[in-house]
């Protein structure tokens, strides 16, 4: 007798959801996220939802080349005009790649070879995104009333070090001032 699976759903519009009764939640609040950001979180913000990542695990043992999709989702909001951000991270094994897919909102991806290379990557209803495994990488919202929603596909063997960012944090920070997107760097530790 054929068997008919649940299909995975991305319909890259506003309305965007990731759908399948086996995919898993995992929220981060916003007080969660201390020391990430350049000033101390507010204590109103602290019980606010930062970014829900949604993720399709794989039905069979990681082996080599097992791959995994998931589904970023971050909040609109500044901390002390420094615009919302997930935490970032590198990979534990750096050889393996990861791909980035921009369904709705705006922002930045923002990269940072753990030494001297930073750069960043505008993402959109539409973008694509190839992250050699070398870089750490961090999602930054630029809307101040719309949540970025970033579709994702890596090996489950790449593994993630937040430890280093949690270390050194990224070498620069982006803020709306004035109405407008403003980079700045910071002195940090490097990782290599």
């Amino acid at each position: 007798m054929m068997k008919i699976k649940e299909t995975l759903v991305c319909w890259p519009t506003n309305e965007f959801e990731l759908s399948h009764p086996e995919s898993i939640k995992k929220t981060k609040l916003i007080g969660e996220l201390q020391g990430v950001y350049q000033h101390d979180i507010p204590q109103s913000m602290l019980g606010d939802i930062a970014y829900v990542v949604k993720l399709d695990e794989p039905t069979k043992e990681a082996v080599e080349g097992t791959l995994q999709f998931g589904v970023s989702y971050l909040y609109p909001y500044q901390v002390e005009g420094e615009f919302s951000c997930t935490k970032g991270h590198f990979h534990a094994n750096l050889d393996y790649d990861e791909y980035y897919f921009g369904y709705a909102g705006e922002g930045y991806l923002l990269y940072w070879d753990g030494a001297d290379e930073w750069f960043a990557e505008k993402v959109f209803p539409g973008s694509i995104h190839h992250i050699d495994g070398k870089y750490a990488h961090r999602l930054i919202n630029t809307s101040t009333t719309e949540t970025l929603k970033v579709g994702a596909c890596w090996n489950v063997l790449a593994g993630y070090d937040y430890g280093s960012i949690e270390e050194t944090g990224f070498p620069v920070r982006c803020f709306l001032e004035n109405g407008s997107i403003v980079w700045k760097e910071q002195h940090i530790n490097k990782k290599r």
